[in-house]
């Protein structure tokens, strides 16, 4: 594998990206067997001071250190200190867990497969550093609410026990405090994750303290964290801190490439070089299906990693989060290849409505589609330049509204001797500054008028002519996200 290809496909497609989302900057790193091999910034990581993204800037992970907290507890479970099927309430102290629909106890096996019954939460963040977390959580567990909207909009206990998928930060943070409780060290939860995840895996530009605030945080790291950016279209807001209360779901800081060391050794069963932080058995089960996430029979949750296509070619694992309000994070892994990415980026969309269109994710998903294509096998670098892109989709859809949508069969050459291409180039009004390229419009109107008129014919050519990762990248800036969306590897 050409990882050049690779680079180059990012440094042509990564700003056309950054552009797409109004994103100010991203950070990523690729990891092969044991080793990071790439690393680099684009755009900016602060837009007041133009100081560029590079490879150790600093950013906050939000939920995509869930992953840290499940690995944590399960060192514990090897240790035989906690069962994946005790009931939580035997680790807990006086802080007792109870789901009101009954069915049975909660057990950490609910937790790390989010089917405990808890519904889905935004942090129980504040503008103030929280309070200590096994305060906090008899707090929520005794007014028995969530955050949002003083409860309103989300219950906190939504099902039985063990019977939905329900995404839950105040189950990752119970999870948390099971492993302040239970570690032999006696510490608290941020110190145990240093001791036996990052210092063992050499990310030393990572911590998972319980405010990003100076108190907590090493200054070196805040000094080299990204500004977030909460955005909407002409807007990018620097809003005050924000503080997540049930912190183990989500407030560590790291640098893509600290945790493409920690994906490296998820791929690696557990190890990366002569370090390693679970047994074997234990971290294949981690990112092996332990339940599945909804009615796609591809998509399955482990132990808090999501897992696709597990048993096929394309098995890969991944998460990502968001941290209120201006970054986001995503990263996925392929444990057969040995292959991992990640990309931290300083934006959160303001207009996300919690969709699976989810626009704070959007720069992070299409970068993962061109590493995937890589992945795959393909060379992920685009065949055409911007213009020629955007200008032969743009054909595509013209040449489909006036020949394939209606029925119409006509040959390329008949278009000509009628004027026709020439006449919507000759008559069409490009905005100032919107990439244009005449001959790879017409071009495309001509070859969808070549095909069998099928709608077949139609994907079959796109799929030619456009790689899916350029296409995907392509048919958002055209605001047509679900064009020809049944293509094969889409």
């Amino acid at each position: 594998m050409n990882v050049t290809h690779l680079a180059e496909a990012l440094d042509a497609l990564v700003p056309e990206i950054l552009t797409l989302c109004k994103a100010p900057g991203m950070s990523i790193a690729l990891g092969v067997e044991g080793e990071v091999v790439w690393a680099k910034g684009y755009g900016y990581a602060d837009l007041a001071t133009g100081h560029p993204m590079t490879p150790t800037t600093v950013g906050p992970t939000g939920s995509d250190a869930k992953p840290y907290t499940a690995t944590a507890v399960l060192q514990l479970v090897d240790r035989g200190l906690i069962g994946l099927d005790d009931p939580i309430n035997d680790h807990l102290g006086d802080l007792h867990v109870t789901n009101p629909h009954g069915e049975r106890e909660i057990t950490l096996r609910d937790l790390l497969t989010h089917r405990s019954g808890l519904g889905s939460d935004l942090g129980f963040c504040d503008l103030e550093p929280p309070t200590a977390l096994g305060d906090l959580l008899k707090k929520i567990l005794a007014e028995g609410r969530t955050d949002a909207y003083q409860g309103s909009l989300l219950p906190l206990w939504a099902t039985p026990v063990g019977t939905h998928y329900q995404y839950s930060n105040v189950g990752i943070g119970l999870v948390g405090y099971l492993v302040e409780r239970l570690n032999p060290d006696g510490v608290s939860f941020s110190e145990w994750v240093r001791r036996r995840l990052f210092t063992p895996l050499a990310m030393t530009s990572t911590c998972f303290p319980p405010a990003q605030h100076p108190d907590h945080v090493p200054a070196d790291l805040l000094a080299r964290r990204s500004t977030g950016y909460a955005t909407l279209d002409g807007f990018q807001f620097r809003l005050p801190q924000i503080h997540a209360g049930v912190y183990p779901a989500g407030t560590a800081l790291t640098t893509p490439s600290d945790h493409a060391r920690f994906l490296l050794a998820m791929a690696g069963g557990g190890r990366l070089g002569d370090v390693r932080i679970l047994r074997p058995e234990t971290a294949t089960a981690m990112v092996s299906p332990q339940a599945g996430r909804g009615p796609d029979p591809d998509s399955a949750v482990g132990f808090v990693w999501n897992v696709f296509q597990h048993g096929s070619p394309g098995y890969h694992v991944g998460h990502g989060g968001e941290y209120m309000w201006g970054w986001n994070q995503v990263s996925r892994f392929w444990p057969e290849r040995r292959i991992a990415v990640t990309a931290s980026v300083n934006q959160w969309d303001l207009g996300d409505q919690g969709s699976s269109e989810r626009p704070s994710h959007l720069a992070g998903r299409l970068m993962l589609g061109v590493v995937s294509a890589w992945v795959e096998g393909g060379d992920p670098r685009p065949l055409r330049s911007p213009a020629a892109a955007r200008s032969y989709v743009a054909g595509l859809l013209v040449g489909d509204r006036l020949t394939t949508r209606i029925g119409v069969r006509v040959a390329p050459g008949d278009l000509d001797a009628r004027g026709v291409v020439e006449g919507i180039v000759e008559g069409s009004v490009v905005a100032e500054g919107t990439p244009w390229d005449p001959e790879a419009f017409s071009a495309a109107v001509r070859d969808v008028a070549a095909t069998d008129g099928t709608i077949s014919g139609l994907l079959k050519l796109t799929r030619r002519q456009m790689p899916g990762h350029h296409l995907d990248l392509v048919k958002r800036q055209l605001g047509v996200p679900f064009l020809v969306s049944s293509v094969p590897g889409k």
